[in-house]
Formats: C-alpha cells, sequence, structure tokens
C-alpha cells in the first residue's frame, strides 16, 4: 500500500495543471495590490488558481524590456500557463500576442484578489 501512494505522489499533476490560471498586472506583490493601470510594463505579476487564490507573484520579466514587452510577457504567462491576464489597459503590442497565445485581457481596477475572483465567475 505505501508503494501505491509513493506512486500516486510521484505522478501527481500540480495543482492548477489542466485549469488555466488568472495573472494579474499588478502595482505591488500582494494580493490586495492595485491592478496596474498598464498590462507589459506593470511592476509585478501575480498569479491565482482557479479558486481564486494567489499562489505566486514574480517581479514582471519582461518590464525592463527596451523594446517588445508585451510579447515578451505573453510568451512568459504562456509558460505559466495562465489562461486570463487582467489589467488596467493593454498596449497595441501586447494584445495580439495574448491573443495569438489565447490568453484572454480583461481590463480591471482596484485589488488584485478581488479582481482574480470577480474575472473567474
Amino acid at each position: 500500500m505505501k508503494w501505491l501512494f509513493a506512486l500516486m505522489l510521484a505522478t501527481a499533476a500540480p495543482a492548477w495543471a489542466g485549469e488555466a490560471r488568472i495573472a494579474v498586472a499588478a502595482d505591488a506583490a500582494h494580493a490586495e495590490a492595485r491592478v496596474s493601470p498598464v498590462a507589459a510594463r506593470a511592476p509585478h505579476i501575480l498569479i491565482f488558481d482557479a479558486a481564486g487564490a494567489m499562489v505566486e507573484w514574480h517581479p514582471n520579466p519582461a518590464a525592463a524590456n527596451p523594446g517588445g514587452a508585451g510579447p515578451a510577457l505573453a510568451r512568459w504567462l504562456a509558460e505559466k500557463n495562465v489562461g486570463t491576464l487582467i489589467a488596467g489597459d493593454f498596449g497595441a503590442k501586447i494584445a495580439p500576442a495574448l491573443e495569438e497565445r489565447k490568453i484572454r485581457a480583461v481590463k480591471a481596477s482596484g485589488a488584485a484578489v478581488q479582481a482574480a475572483k470577480e474575472t473567474r465567475r
């Protein structure tokens, strides 16, 4: 019986596997942070699971890019299994990059956690 439990643990998928996660472009690195008015150059990216709980946060890996921040962020979000990005607004380069990767763009304001919870409904 122990071997069966060990096998189940070894083959278990991550909690978010199969469920697209929600990313929020945010002004700070906590769930109550304000949604950033910009997507690609937001200081932080918060990632929420399908239930609306924050599971990780990152400094935006594309924010300092001299050009192409939108497409770079879209690629990174796709690698993170994100299905929706929430921000105050989306620039001309990020919108088609998100669409190409089947990532939904949602405009919102207020607290990141509230925007993530409202978007998942």
